[in-house]
């Protein structure tokens, strides 16, 4: 093998540092050097003075004074620096070769001793200090041999680990120390793949069967007989790993606080519902619940209902028992709420109250936290934490939480009211909108119509003032102009404010019969049979006035283009189905053409018949709306030359 290929193979394969050097600096080093001294190439280590490699630079001039001496040295113990500043120890050995030119070149190799020599160190210091560590350290000090168990305990071990001597620890087998008895093994077999461990956390276990947590160091050595030992200690930490663990918690605590705070800011309406039952979720399983909650009370009813609903895993969803909930039934409950306070319940046992006892005990409740949703100084509902699985004393945490979760369903229902009430506002603005430029084309239209007409009139009785037939014409005129005005009366008068006006306790059959009343005149003279099927006893509470101007406007209309030569018959008939009354004003006249005018039908001035020029398309439209605001709603059938129903529902 040449020269070459044994730097290769050794550059490859050897864990020491291996250098050449000249008194120019180094002109070959192997990847271990590289990795050594913690740079990225070969190229890169050759272009540094060899000095900065040192700590001490000095320490570079006694080597190269002892080689220029000896030729060579083996084993020095230098404390050299990385790239990036660290120290190690490492033991040199270089020799020194002179070539056939004369030219002087140093060849070495550099041991990384630095974690032998931290272990001998803290061995030597163990011994020396043994007997006062025995005496007064607070951690657990051991010796174990290797396939054999412990050899020795300090007396900080026994007491630690709760057992009555050192012996007895000796006697036994090392597994039984630990909560887990594979870790153990698992243990040895890093120890002797590393050499040691350092603060590994272990669950160890007392005698008494109790667990704590530990911090196990150990490093692995061979003593002078040639045997494997490790030697090692342990410092209980479960205080620290439970502040670690109250600290996480917190910290988790303040993460759910800012999510809760910041999460329904500018949430959309539609997104609210899924991201309550995400709270839940994430609220319940923070605090350890077995369920987490809302309920909705509804004060004119007397009762409280379940809105949302999580359970962990395992527990039985309770959200299609607690519908319709009675208050009476939960008295405690209730009276602490409506105070505004929290209503903590440790065990359901205690719990004076045997109906309110017996809801929770029925859903396998044994403790429960809730909070009230307080809007405007009344409680609205509340949101809650129960437990089935143990009991729980509550803590000021999980009370925290309800009450700031309460504060955001509280917010999110006022900015989900006032949403709706916003768009609801911004619907009838632009629904008044549209209505008020079909309002101001129909007035122009039928206003203009009657004012040329009455124009042309005059111009003609000017020419011919004897003439009686252009005064009736005028007459006409000026009556259908006034009706005009009488219609957009009605139409603004519709439109004042409904909370104005009371509803009334009314006998249908008494109203239909004062609006046919009103109509026996016309009907007698266009021998029309209106024919009248209502029950005497059905009654409605009603606003009368709508009632009655829905009445005339479906009985004219049906007086006006419901009749033929043929069927001149116009039913009007009423009855009761589960909540609802429904009235119904059918002819058998001339029908309307839906597929063509079905999506007119009440729409301000829209009108359905060629010869309907005395009509203004105002009366549907105030029917239309005369009944939804009364919280009905209008049907309609009709077929051509067969006649019109109009289905009317109210709620009874």
């Amino acid at each position: 093998m040449d020269f070459n290929q044994l730097l290769e193979s050794v550059n490859q394969n050897i864990s020491e540092a291996v250098f050449r050097s000249d008194k120019d600096g180094l002109i070959y080093v192997n990847s271990a050097f590289v990795k050594m001294f913690g740079y990225t190439s070969e190229k890169e280590v050759r272009t540094l003075a060899i000095s900065s490699l040192y700590k001490d630079p000095r320490e570079r001039t006694r080597l190269i004074n002892k080689l220029n001496a000896d030729h060579s040295y083996e084993n020095e113990e230098v404390v050299f620096l990385r790239k990036d500043n660290t120290e190690f120890v490492g033991l040199i050995s270089t020799i020194m070769h002179t070539d056939k030119n004369g030219n002087v070149f140093w060849d070495g190799a550099i041991r990384d001793v630095t974690r032998e020599r931290e272990f001998l160190d803290r061995i030597r210091s163990r011994e020396q200090l043994l007997e006062s560590i025995n005496k007064n350290i607070n951690e657990a000090i051991y010796r174990s041999e290797n396939k054999k168990g412990i050899i020795y305990v300090n007396d900080e071990f026994v007491r630690m680990f709760g057992y009555n001597s050192g012996q007895e620890i000796m006697d036994m087998d090392p597994m039984e120390l630990y909560k887990d008895p594979n870790e153990r093994a698992a243990i040895g077999e890093e120890i002797l793949k590393l050499g040691s461990i350092e603060n590994k956390e272990v669950q160890f276990r007392r005698k008494d069967g109790s667990t704590f947590w530990g911090y196990l160091n150990s490093i692995m050595i061979e003593g002078v007989d040639g045997k494997i030992y490790f030697d090692g200690a342990v410092r209980n930490i479960t205080k620290e790993k439970e502040a670690e663990q109250a600290l996480m918690k917190y910290a988790e605590m303040q993460r759910i606080l800012i999510n809760l705070s910041t999460k329904y800011i500018d949430l959309p309406l539609e997104e609210v519902e899924q991201a309550i039952n995400d709270s839940l979720k994430e609220l319940g399983e923070f605090v350890g619940a077995d369920r987490s909650y809302v309920f909705d009370f509804d004060k004119e009813g007397g009762v409280c209902s379940n809105t949302f609903e999580w359970c962990a895993n395992g527990i039985s969803p309770e959200i299609h028992n607690n519908q319709n909930l009675p208050l009476d039934i939960m008295p405690e409950l209730v009276n602490a709420h409506l105070k505004g306070d929290p209503m903590i319940v440790d065990d359901v046992r205690k719990l004076k109250k045997k109906d309110f006892k017996e809801l929770l005990e029925a859903q396998s409740i044994r403790s429960l936290i809730t909070m009230p949703m307080i809007h405007n100084k009344e409680c609205v509902g509340f949101v809650g934490f129960d437990w089935t699985r143990k009991y729980h004393k509550a803590v000021e945490k999980e009370v925290l939480l309800l009450e700031l979760f309460s504060e955001m369903l509280v917010n999110i229902r006022i900015r989900s009211h006032n949403e709706r009430e916003l768009h609801k506002l911004f619907s009838k603005t632009i629904e008044q909108n549209q209505r008020l430029k079909d309002f101001s084309y129909i007035t122009s239209h039928n206003f203009r119509s009657s004012v040329a007409n009455l124009v042309g009139l005059l111009t003609i009785i000017e020419d011919d003032p004897g003439n009686k037939e252009y005064f009736e014409m005028l007459k006409s005129t000026a009556l259908k102009l006034n009706l005009a005005i009488d219609a957009i009366n009605d139409l603004l008068n519709f439109e004042k404010d409904i909370s104005m006006l009371e509803k009334e306790e009314i006998n249908l059959l008494d109203v239909v019969n004062d609006v046919i009343l009103l109509n026996r005149k016309s009907a007698t003279e266009k021998n029309i049979e209106l024919i009248v099927d209502i029950p005497k006893t059905l009654t409605l509470r009603i606003l009368p006035a709508y009632l009655q101007s829905i009445l005339h406007n479906l009985i004219t209309n049906a007086m006006k283009y419901g009749v033929t030569e043929d069927q001149r018959k116009i039913k009007i008939s009423a009855k009761k189905e589960s909540k609802e009354v429904f009235l119904t004003v059918a002819d058998q006249g001339r029908g309307i053409d839906l597929e063509r005018y079905g999506g007119k039908m009440f729409q301000l001035g829209s009108r359905f018949h060629p010869d309907e020029e005395s009509g203004h398309g105002m009366g549907l439209y105030m029917t239309k709306q005369q009944v939804e605001a009364i919280n009905g709603r209008i049907e309609v059938e009709s077929e051509i030359n067969k006649g019109t129903t109009f289905k009317v529902y109210f709620n009874g």
